[in-house]
């Protein structure tokens, strides 16, 4: 017997903030205040990099 696949992974909603996101937001904030630049881009990018893997490309 074939078990049917599972739910797909749920994406956060706008209810719902993602943890993720909010980390990186948090960590650019940082680096900002420490006047970091580098850090400060590398959060940026990786943050897209983030949304287009698990938010299906979106932008907020």
């Amino acid at each position: 017997m074939v078990t049917p696949p599972g739910p797909p992974p749920r994406r956060p909603t706008d209810a719902e903030p993602c943890r993720t996101c909010e980390e990186f937001d948090l960590d650019e904030a940082v680096a900002r205040a420490e006047h970091d630049a580098s850090r400060e881009t590398d959060c940026r990018v990786l943050r897209r990099r983030h949304q287009q893997a698990d938010h299906g490309g979106q932008q907020s």
